[in-house]
């Protein structure tokens, strides 16, 4: 039990560290917040010292994020927010793509079905000539 509570505050520390540094703060811009020395402050993020309860909230105010993302590492709500549009995205452009390829495959029948029109046209047409010319030959045949 002790080891899932210090790993949860090495978890911490850690997300800790990495959201003072993607926002470019120094260890003692955090430190003046918390109104602890620097060397405090430095002994939290190194683990050699536990964050007091109290300043919890007060890192997280001080970072500009929620206590949930300060612990968690990430804030759950906005992240899944941020997840469902990426896939909704994602989902309209794939559908997109499928949307066009069927519109070409429909357009590439069309124009076979034309072609295969014109074909069966010009077979019709021979047909109804070769007709004409055995009615003709026939009719000579009786004479």
């Amino acid at each position: 039990m002790e080891e899932e509570k210090r790993l949860d505050e090495n978890a911490i520390r850690e997300n800790l560290r990495k959201k003072r540094v993607e926002l470019g703060y120094t260890q003692a811009d955090v430190a003046d917040s918390l109104d602890i020395s620097v060397t405090a402050y430095q002994k939290i993020e190194s683990g050699r010292t536990r964050i007091l309860n109290r300043n919890y909230s007060r890192c997280a105010e001080t970072l500009g994020v929620s206590l949930s993302e300060l612990i968690n590492g990430f804030e759950p709500v906005k992240d899944a927010v941020a997840a469902m549009e990426e896939a909704k995205i994602a989902y309209g452009l794939k559908m997109k793509v499928q949307e066009s390829g069927y519109l070409n495959e429909i357009q590439s029948r069309d124009r076979e079905i034309e072609r295969l029109k014109g074909i069966i046209k010009d077979k019709e047409d021979t047909i109804s000539t070769q007709k004409l010319l055995i009615d003709q030959l026939m009719g000579r045949l009786k004479v």
